[in-house]
């Protein structure tokens, strides 16, 4: 569900208006039954849904030992929390919403490890309201890895072609601009993403590089992009350094940790080259020349992938037992509640879920 002052919420009634999710997978909410009601009455208030108000779903409590077909025009929501709508104030940070948001991952983690469940895809969750909640995590990835006992994961972003099945009139689009079409922009530029870094301050980024760690995030990448149906992936490692180090002048740590970890993964039957200088390999990368980038650190390799496609990305947290996707944006306190919000990049991660679980 994510967090409950944030969008998530609102993204998820608003995906699970579109039919093409349901032929798509069997959605299952995890979060309070309230807070998904409360999300939907806002939302036919402000008339911002892509259907008219006469076929607005239903919201219905689900419960485990149903049988597991969900059905357009009912949204299922698992009852993971007892949160209510008059415990929360969009757009504020609260340790209330940061303990139902765990207690949603929690649950979705456990009925997917038990094989219940196929895959799971998260909302946005507020990092401050987990940490005041409790948590040791700083975000979802370090969360799931955690949960899942899992000591090698890798963040993934991924621009996703959206279905064209689905109808148009996403996100605050008025009435008067609904059409049976979808929407002219549901193709982007092609560019995937994985981190050897993540949510770290920036002067620890050199501290936490080894040709290991680096060697780790290409095996993981690489087989991930096998799993996506890419036979022979090529890849590209950025380096950290302004022109890669510029043979030493600008920094060792191409020498010392990406180099010899790029040669390693050759001589083991990889496709990899690098270290590239960031400022530049973009570029060839959008164009075709590699099939995923590998990037040092957590704005190396989000900025340019944004600038390109953002609302038509995935986040993937490769090396999970489980299948574990999730949008490309934030809690967006900011429009949380105005119903505005674009449900986009959710039904991209919720697309990227079903096939990493078929395959």
């Amino acid at each position: 569900m994510g967090d409950a002052a944030g969008i998530g919420p609102e993204i998820i009634v608003k995906a699970l208006t579109h039919n093409y999710v349901y032929r798509m997978c069997h959605p299952i909410v995890i979060g309070s039954t309230a807070i998904i009601q409360n999300a939907l009455n806002i939302l036919a208030q402000k008339d911002t849904l892509s259907i008219d108000q006469e076929n607005l779903p239903i919201i219905s409590c689900f419960h485990l030992n149903k049988h597991l077909k969900a059905k357009y025009g009912r949204i299922d929501v698992l009852e993971a929390s007892t949160l209510q709508p008059e415990n929360i104030s969009f757009g504020t940070i609260d340790s209330r919403c940061g303990t139902a948001a765990v207690e949603a991952i929690e649950t979705g983690v456990k009925l997917a490890l038990d094989g219940t469940i196929d895959a799971i895809t998260t909302a946005p969750i507020c990092k401050a309201a987990i940490q005041r909640a409790g948590s040791p995590f700083p975000g979802h990835t370090e969360m799931l890895a955690g949960l899942t006992h899992t000591p090698k994961t890798v963040m993934m972003l991924k621009t996703w072609d959206l279905p064209s099945q689905i109808i148009s009139g996403f996100s605050g689009n008025l009435k008067k601009e609904k059409k049976n079409t979808f929407n002219a922009t549901n193709t982007v530029e092609h560019l995937t993403v994985s981190f050897v870094t993540n949510h770290v301050p920036i002067a620890e980024v050199s501290q936490q590089l080894s040709v290991d760690r680096i060697n780790d995030v290409i095996r993981i990448t690489h087989d991930a992009l096998v799993q996506f149906g890419i036979e022979k992936p090529r890849l590209v490692v950025a380096g950290l350094n302004p022109h890669a180090g510029e043979e030493g002048m600008f920094g060792k740590e191409e020498q010392t940790y990406i180099t010899p970890a790029i040669q390693h993964a050759n001589a083991t039957g990889y496709q990899v080259d690098g270290p590239l200088p960031a400022d530049t390999l973009y570029k060839k990368a959008i164009q075709g020349e590699w099939d995923a980038v590998i990037a040092m650190y957590h704005d190396q390799g989000n900025i340019p992938i944004k600038l390109i496609g953002f609302g038509h990305i995935v986040n993937i947290t490769l090396g999970l037992p489980i299948v574990r996707t999730s949008v490309d944006h934030g809690t967006a306190f900011d429009i949380a509640g105005k119903g505005i919000a674009s449900e986009k990049s959710l039904i991209a991660a919720l697309a990227a879920a079903s096939q990493l679980a078929s395959n």
